[in-house]
């Protein structure tokens, strides 16, 4: 008779999956666990997988902080193992994640690829691992070093970065970073940001603004978003940031979202934003949302479960453990794990 693995072992094994999606989720599951056994494995994952999306697995072993991971890291970082896509972001990112990983871990290894990046102003540095790098303890010498050139004045710089000031994902971290710099220049920047094409950059400015300033006049810039905006996924994050901020009643928005929203990204969203929340009272809304059609709302829901009422999320994940589709059935193993853990 076959035994059923327990929610561990089926996280370890989706990391060789055949999806790079799915293992890359898996990876971020172990790393949110924490737990050190999770570690050889990982580091096999990020050593012979030969996709981007592997980047997540050195983001799980900085979190997990176990410095036996160091010695691959190095490597990675020198020849990171997927191909050099030479105009785009891919390979560079790869070899950056390493790098961030081993600075996570309280290691400099990786801290000259780093350097190179920031002296030629490229992108992977100031935006796609801009908020991470800020975000890092300022342990080590190549760290310090690292935050101090992430600066307002630097980021607004317009060469040679000008080039691509219109793609929306490379202008959200650009946004999230700025956020968490703070000061005159960066909230006038992200002000300008609310009105940009995406509602990604929109979205993300506004909550950014919220992390710098919660002076009345961005309080208000961001309230005109998620009242007048026309599209729900802005007004979804801009009432998200003002509900951190202190507007609790913004939240009643966001859950009407979580069950009507017309588009399931939107709805998806939504759920999110009331498991960053936090509040238990939500914690029906959220559930309501676990038999929705779409794959993406389902784990979102979970996830946010388990962040609003853990027990809850593992009644509900013992119940969606054979979920059709494997992403959210990672996302049951890693709630049925925590448990397992406690």
């Amino acid at each position: 008779m076959r035994v059923a693995k327990k929610p561990f072992e089926m996280l370890l094994d989706a990391l060789k999956s055949a999806d790079p999606l799915v293992a890359a989720d898996a990876a971020r599951l172990l790393g949110e666990l924490g737990r050190r056994e999770a570690v050889p494995a990982l580091v096999d994952y990020v050593r012979t997988s030969r996709h981007y999306h592997k980047a997540g697995g050195y983001h799980a072993l900085g979190q997990i902080g176990d410095r036996s991971a160091i010695p691959v890291l190095r490597k990675l970082v020198a020849d990171p193992g997927v191909r050099d896509d030479w105009y785009w972001y891919g390979c560079r990112a790869v070899r950056a994640g390493a790098a961030v990983a081993l600075l996570a871990l309280g290691d400099d290894g990786g801290a000259d690829y780093l350097r190179e990046l920031a002296e030629k102003s490229n992108d992977v540095f100031y935006c796609w691992f801009g908020p991470t790098i800020l975000r890092l303890p300022g342990s080590t010498p190549g760290a310090r070093e690292l935050r101090g050139r992430l600066t307002v004045e630097a980021l607004l710089s317009p060469v040679p970065r000008s080039t691509r000031l219109s793609e929306p994902g490379l202008m959200s971290m650009k946004a999230e970073a700025l956020g968490l710099l703070g000061g005159e220049a960066a909230c006038a920047e992200l002000m300008g940001l609310m009105k940009f094409h995406s509602r990604y950059v929109r979205g993300a400015a506004a909550l950014a603004l919220m992390t710098a300033s919660r002076a009345p006049e961005h309080v208000a810039a961001v309230a005109a978003l998620a009242d007048c905006d026309p599209t729900e996924f802005v007004r979804i994050k801009a009432s998200l940031a003002l509900a951190q901020a202190g507007q609790a009643e913004r939240a009643e928005f966001i859950a009407e979202m979580a069950g009507k929203a017309a588009d399931a990204f939107d709805r998806a969203v939504a759920v999110e934003a009331l498991g960053i929340l936090g509040d238990g009272q939500y914690a029906a809304a959220v559930s309501r949302q676990l038999k929705h059609a779409d794959t993406y709302v389902r784990q979102c829901a979970l996830e946010a479960l388990e962040r609003i009422d853990p027990s809850r999320a593992a009644r509900a994940a013992r119940g969606m453990a054979k979920d059709k589709s494997p992403r959210v059935r990672l996302q049951a193993a890693k709630i049925l794990a925590a448990e397992a853990g406690k």
